[in-house]
C-alpha cells in the first residue's frame, strides 16, 4: 500500500449573506436586538421615502413658521407679556439658526403680528393664522401614515376636518409647551445667576440640567405628534421610545449642525436667500428625526406583535432579547 497523499484543507465557498448572518449571530442578544431594530427602522425610513417626505414637510413648514410662532407668542405672552415672550423665543431660535436667520424670522413675526382695525378683520386674521399653522400638521399626518403603513381610506371631508382639528389642538398645545419651556429656562437662568456666587461648578451642573429638561420637553412634543397625528395611533411604548430617541438625536444634531453652519458659510453662499436656506435646513433635519422616531416605534410595535396586518410584508420579525 503506497503512501497516502495529504490534501490541503480548503474552506467551503460562503456567500456574503451567509457570512454576515454568521457574524451577526455572534453578537450578544442584548446588543443585537437594539441594533437590528435600528437597522430595520432605517430600512423602513428608506422604503417609505423618508427623505422626500421630510423635504415636503420642510416646504410646508416654511409657510407656517410665522403663524406657528405668532400663536405660540400669543399664548406665552399671556403669562410673560408679548415682548418678553417674543424676545425669549427669538433668542432660542437664534441659538439654532444664527443671528441673521433669527432676525428674518423676527421680521416675519412682526409682519404677521399686525392686526387690522375692525373686529371682523381681526377674527379673519386670527383664523388665517390658525389655518396656516395647522396646515403643516396635515402634511406631518400624511408622512406618519406612510411611515406606519396606514392604508385605511377615510372619507375626504372627514379626514380634512380631523386633520385640521388635531392641527388646531397641537398648535395650542405647542403654545402651552412654549410657556413651560420659557418658565424652565427663566428659572434655570435665575438659579445660575444666584448660585454662581455660592459654589464653583454649579454653572456646569445647571447646564446639564438645562439640556436634560429641554430634551424632556422636546420628547413630550415629539410624543404628541407621534401619538395623535397618525390615523391609527401606535402603542404608548412605541411612541415614547421613538420620541425620546428623536429628542436625543435632535439635541446631538443641534450641536453638529451648529458646527457645520459655523464653518460651511451656508448663508453667505446663497446670498439673499441664505437665511431661508438655513431655516429650511434645520426644519428638514428636524423632520427627518421625527420620521425616524416614527419608524423606530413602528418597528418596535411589529417586533412585539408580528401578527399585526402588514408586519409580514417586511420579512421575519425581530427576535426579542432573551429574558
Amino acid at each position: 500500500m503506497g503512501p497516502s497523499i495529504k490534501t490541503r484543507w480548503s474552506p467551503q465557498p460562503m456567500d456574503a449573506a451567509q457570512w454576515s448572518r454568521g457574524l451577526w449571530r455572534r453578537v450578544p442578544s442584548p446588543i443585537r436586538w437594539p441594533l437590528e431594530l435600528f437597522v430595520r427602522a432605517v430600512e423602513r425610513w428608506i422604503d417609505t421615502g423618508g427623505s422626500q417626505l421630510g423635504a415636503a414637510i420642510a416646504f410646508y413648514t416654511m409657510f407656517a413658521v410665522a403663524p406657528l410662532l405668532v400663536v405660540a407668542i400669543a399664548i406665552a405672552g399671556a403669562v410673560f407679556g408679548p415682548d418678553a415672550a417674543r424676545g425669549q423665543i427669538v433668542a432660542q431660535i437664534q441659538g439654532l439658526v444664527g443671528q441673521a436667520a433669527a432676525h428674518d424670522i423676527e421680521t416675519m413675526i412682526q409682519s404677521a403680528w399686525r392686526h387690522p382695525g375692525s373686529l371682523l378683520a381681526s377674527a379673519l386674521g386670527i383664523a388665517t393664522l390658525l389655518i396656516g399653522a395647522s396646515g403643516v400638521f396635515a402634511m406631518l399626518r400624511f408622512a406618519l401614515n406612510a411611515i406606519y403603513a396606514v392604508h385605511r381610506p377615510p372619507s375626504a371631508i372627514g379626514a380634512f376636518v380631523r386633520a385640521r382639528l388635531i392641527g388646531f389642538a397641537l398648535v395650542l398645545g405647542f403654545g402651552f409647551l412654549a410657556i413651560t419651556s420659557l418658565l424652565l429656562s427663566a428659572s434655570l437662568s435665575a438659579m445660575r445667576a444666584y448660585l454662581s456666587f455660592v459654589s464653583l461648578g454649579v454653572g456646569e451642573l445647571l447646564s446639564v440640567l438645562d439640556f436634560a429638561l429641554s430634551t424632556a420637553v422636546l420628547s413630550v412634543a415629539f410624543a404628541a405628534l407621534l401619538r395623535w397625528l397618525p390615523d391609527v395611533p401606535p402603542s404608548r411604548r412605541a411612541v415614547w421610545v421613538g420620541a425620546v430617541v428623536a429628542a436625543v438625536l435632535f439635541a446631538i444634531g443641534k450641536h453638529l449642525i451648529g458646527l457645520y453652519l459655523a464653518h460651511a458659510s451656508v448663508a453667505s453662499a446663497y446670498g439673499a436667500a441664505g437665511s431661508f436656506v438655513v431655516i429650511m435646513l434645520w426644519v428638514y433635519y428636524s423632520a427627518q428625526i421625527l420620521l425616524f422616531g416614527g419608524a423606530l416605534g413602528a418597528e418596535l410595535d411589529e417586533a412585539a406583535a408580528p401578527q399585526i396586518a402588514g408586519a409580514g410584508d417586511r420579512g421575519t420579525p425581530i427576535a426579542q432579547p432573551a429574558a
